[in-house]
């Protein structure tokens, strides 16, 4: 055994340091003060050395120089209380290679009693690749527990959980050891086991096709996560036995975003409709103008050209005629006007006087009758924030104070802006000739260059007008 085994040839023979050469580990005894007096063949491919370089070195030698001190303190007490054990259990151990570079160690030592002489054999396993390898496989499961989604993976067999990563702990809220004491049923509140052995089924007829399924997971809190499945099989183990690898998806946005998605739709669908109506309704309106309107216009004119040829009482007939064909126009007009489209808010100005007019019907206990004239929507903003109080205050003076049982509103809308309200009630108390109402509504309509007066009707009942222009330029002063 040459230079490797001087102080050990007195008690050793070749076929012992031969048996030594042949153990895969780095074998290096040691004496009891730490000096190297064997190496076999092994430890010199590790360290990267002869043996003979070896043979005679403390031992703290083959580890890092951070690690010596200790390593010293470490071999004392071992003398005290020599064992056979694994070196530093729990630590990371690494050991020098004699180029300078570091490797990771695990280190089994043992006592020998050679005549009076007391030895340490270590043997010293390199385990880089294992490292490596458990390196990279925490590489995974840390790459696997960073996914959103869920991965469950079961036996086939027995539909036992195997392995549960961090995604899976989130999405149902029991703990990996829980899990693992669990099956796909105990989390699937509406699964089978026939219904897990028909997905098998359909794995093991066609692996290369993965199956998926959505259903809902409880989770541990009782609430129903909505999910995305996707079964694939992994490779048979040893055992015989065959992995199901599950991803679960949590896919309650992605559920609300086709909700929304459905409800936009509908509404498209709905505006479309709405813009097919409203199209419709400008041609009606349109048709109405040009061919009825111009018609029956027409006629009131050659009316017009025969009453003065005709006797007293054929024209008083014929002038009847005459004003209800204009009355006819004007309702026409008005229902013109309502069919055609308006760019304010839904129900535009036109809507909101007739809201005015209905809220007023139950304080005045009839159905007032509201007529427009004009284009009602082109009605300048200012103006209107005016019109409405004043029609407002209009209605509750003629259901406060008329005892009425007919009202009429009209507006119509030409160079002018006027408002007209008449009732055939018994007329305006002085109470109301005096209060801040009616000074209210002449306030406003002369804050718009306008003018409003109150009169009695011809045949009883009152008359209120309010007239403003219908354009203009400057901003009036708000009126209380």
């Amino acid at each position: 055994m040459g230079d490797r085994s001087r102080q050990l040839t007195e008690v050793g023979d070749d076929f012992a340091w031969s048996l030594l050469d042949a153990i895969p580990d780095a074998v290096v005894i040691a004496s009891g003060s730490g000096e190297i007096v064997f190496v076999n063949d092994r430890a010199s491919v590790i360290f990267g050395c002869r043996p003979s370089e070896l043979v005679g070195r403390v031992v703290d030698d083959l580890l890092p120089s951070v690690h010596r001190a200790a390593h010293r303190a470490d071999r004392t007490r071992y003398r005290a209380e020599p064992t056979m054990r694994p070196m530093g259990t729990g630590l990371d151990l690494r050991a020098l290679r004699a180029d300078g570079t570091e490797f990771p160690v695990e280190i089994s030592l043992s006592p020998i009693r050679l005549g009076e002489a007391s030895y340490v054999l270590a043997a010293v396993r390199d385990i880089t690749d294992r490292v490596r390898a458990e390196d990279h496989w925490r590489r995974v499961l840390r790459t696997l527990d960073a996914s959103d989604d869920g991965m469950f993976i079961f036996d086939a067999g027995t539909l036992q959980y195997s392995f549960v990563n961090d995604g899976a702990v989130r999405l149902v809220g029991y703990g990996q050891d829980e899990l693992l004491s669990m099956t796909p049923l105990h989390i699937n509140p509406s699964a089978t086991v026939e219904e897990y052995q028909d997905i098998i089924d359909e794995l093991v007829r066609d692996p290369s096709t993965p199956v998926v399924r959505r259903t809902t997971l409880l989770h541990r809190d009782g609430r129903e996560v909505p999910v995305e499945k996707t079964y694939q099989t992994a490779m048979t183990g040893s055992d015989g036995g065959t992995w199901v690898v599950c991803l679960a998806r949590d896919v309650t946005g992605r559920l609300a975003a086709e909700e929304r998605l459905l409800a936009s739709q509908a509404a498209l669908r709905e505006a479309e409709q709405d813009v097919a109506v409203a199209d419709d309704r400008e041609r009606i309106a349109r048709d109405l103008h040009d061919t009825v309107i111009q018609r029956l216009f027409g006629e009131g004119l050659r009316l017009e050209a025969v009453v003065r040829r005709v006797d007293q009482p054929a024209r008083a007939r014929i002038e009847s005629v005459i004003e209800g064909l204009d009355d006819t126009i004007k309702e026409l007009r008005m229902a013109i006007f309502s069919l055609q489209r308006t760019g304010l808010a839904p129900g535009g100005l036109r809507g909101q006087l007739l809201e005015e007019v209905t809220a007023a019907t139950d304080a005045l206990g009839v159905e007032p009758r509201l007529q427009f004239d004009g284009p009602i929507e082109s009605i300048d903003g200012r103006i209107a924030e005016h019109l409405l109080p004043v029609l407002r205050e209009s209605l509750a003076n003629v259901a406060r104070h008329a005892q009425a049982s007919r009202v009429r509103v009209a507006v119509l809308v030409d160079d002018h802006v006027t408002l007209t309200v008449t009732d055939d009630g018994i007329g305006v108390p002085l109470e109301v000739l005096g209060g801040h109402g009616l000074e209210n509504m002449g306030a406003r309509a002369a804050a718009l260059d306008g003018h409003y007066d109150l009169t009695r009707g011809p045949s009883g009942g009152t008359i209120l007008r309010w007239r403003v222009p219908a354009n203009r330029v400057e901003t009036p002063e708000p009126v209380a």
